[in-house]
């Protein structure tokens, strides 16, 4: 029994190493504060499909391509930046258990769109395709890292989305992009959280301004 009690115990303290030697970290981002257009105008809007099409591709060579310690489809869906340590790849942030990237992108696009004075609807039935305009929307870029060549690296995060909607029987893209560098003595989890929600929020009214474009009202 004693041994049993020792190897149960040894097991647990490696479990617990094990699952914080990734040094993952779960930090939440907020998403611009509005108050939504009472007077919402008679188009119906449907955010269809927002789909995560990321590359991990990335390493210490390239640090501002998507990268991490154990590249899981969890990981894969909430980390939007990579933390470093001495000049080196070390840690990263993620989004909590219930939300993903792209998820983050289909509230922040809905919450534009009623800023905008559209309906916004979860589904479209058949017989009303043709009063709905269909939006769906491909994540290329969303990342936050800092270089690695000195201390005092600048923090940058990158995202670029394409928008892509079907309306009135005519097909639209829409490209969303935004570089957010901040400067820093030396980086803190904070202040890769505070870069992250800088370029959302450009990003945001960036879809204020030109989502009406390819949707007129």
């Amino acid at each position: 029994m004693k041994n049993f009690k020792y190897l149960l115990a040894t097991f647990t303290v490696a479990a617990s190493l094990c699952a914080c030697s990734t040094g993952e970290y779960v930090v939440d981002l907020k998403t611009p504060i509005t108050v939504e257009n009472i007077n919402q105008g008679t188009k119906a809007v449907c955010v269809a499909d927002v789909t995560d099409n990321r590359l991990f591709i990335g390493n210490e060579a390239k640090p501002n391509l998507p990268s991490g310690a154990i590249l899981s489809k969890d990981y894969k869906a909430r980390s939007y930046a990579r933390l470093k340590t001495l000049g080196e790849q070390s840690g990263a942030l993620l989004l909590p258990q219930n939300k993903t990237v792209a998820s983050l992108f289909k509230d922040l696009l809905e919450q534009a769109l009623r800023e905008s004075g559209y309906q916004v609807v979860s589904e479209v039935a058949a017989e009303n395709s043709n009063d709905v305009a269909i939006i769906a929307v491909d994540i290329k870029k969303f990342w936050t890292y800092a270089g690695l060549d000195k201390l005092n690296a600048d923090i940058v995060n990158e995202v670029e989305i394409d928008v892509y909607a079907q309306n009135n029987g005519t097909q639209k893209k829409l490209t969303l992009k935004n570089k957010q560098t901040k400067k820093v003595l030396t980086d803190t989890k904070g202040q890769y959280k505070t870069t992250t929600e800088a370029s959302i929020a450009n990003i945001y009214h960036l879809a204020l301004e030109k989502l009406p474009l390819i949707l007129g009202k």
